[in-house]
């Protein structure tokens, strides 16, 4: 393809994810960066000739970590908003295949112990320059701070990729997330992302659902309380949020004292 041809197929597909409801998107080098991805987990693991890894994102508001009732069975909000990216994906995998590439939309876990993927997300979002990683190990855009949802797909067409974001730094002079984070997952000394506990934080979590026999269950202080992004424009809504932010006072401080009495981690005064 010509240099033309390259650069009218990534403007087509953007206005193509566009079209569907994501807000942006950008391009990482296939074969190049990666370099915080596990062994086996970057993108030439999973599509051996990968030249570029495609990515958008879809702003999903204020009301993304929340559960309904559907058919007696609990399912997330965010499990809805990721059906709709993977959906999207899957998209934007046959749109190129029908413009003669090859395309893979990544799926499945290198460790689902450890909810470690096979291809990282935020990671791909991260390399695309989509946004960069926060304290609390989140992807933070200049747009709607860590309120969006990324999905990505990998082909062998050769995309001029857009970089990682070199003047965006959301975090230097803020901590909110580390003077909030209940199970101090997030160390305010440190540069992000090392300074976030990623263990800690799962552990919580997954104790928080034992404690409320509600797998769908989550923390949510560090993505509800980023000052990045702030907006009023509506996102995805369903129903009410099941994270610790709809709890009482009360409530939520002995959930917070019941998750964390098993854990070695200890209170923040």
């Amino acid at each position: 393809m010509s240099e033309s041809d390259v650069s009218d197929l990534k403007s087509a597909l953007k206005q193509f994810v566009k079209d569907f409801g994501a807000y942006t998107m950008r391009v990482a080098d296939g074969s190049r960066g990666f370099e915080n991805a596990l062994s086996g987990c970057r993108p030439k693991d999973v599509m051996e000739n990968c030249n570029s890894v495609v990515v958008f994102a879809v702003y999903v508001g204020f009301d993304y970590y929340r559960s309904v009732k559907i058919e007696n069975k609990t399912a997330g909000d965010d499990r809805i908003m990721n059906i709709f990216s993977d959906w999207l994906q899957y998209k934007v995998a046959e749109h190129l295949k029908e413009k003669g590439f090859c395309a893979v939309v990544p799926s499945g876990y290198f460790n689902r112990e450890k909810f470690i993927r096979r291809l990282s997300a935020k990671l791909a979002a991260y390399e695309a320059g989509l946004g960069v990683y926060g304290r609390c190990g989140i992807i933070i855009t200049s747009k709607y701070g860590p309120k969006v949802n990324f999905g990505m797909v990998l082909t062998d067409a050769n995309l001029k990729p857009d970089g990682r974001l070199t003047d965006f730094n959301p975090c230097l002079k803020c901590q909110v997330c580390a003077t909030l984070c209940p199970p101090k997952a997030i160390r305010e000394d440190v540069s992000p992302p090392t300074g976030h506990d990623r263990n800690k934080c799962i552990n919580f979590i997954l104790k928080l659902r034992e404690k409320t026999h509600d797998q769908h269950f989550y923390c949510g202080y560090c993505y509800n309380y980023c000052p990045i992004g702030k907006t009023d424009k509506p996102g995805f809504r369903l129903s009410r949020y099941r994270n610790l932010m709809d709890l009482t006072a009360h409530k939520r401080e002995h959930l917070i004292n019941e998750a964390i009495s098993n854990l070695s981690i200890g209170r923040r005064e």
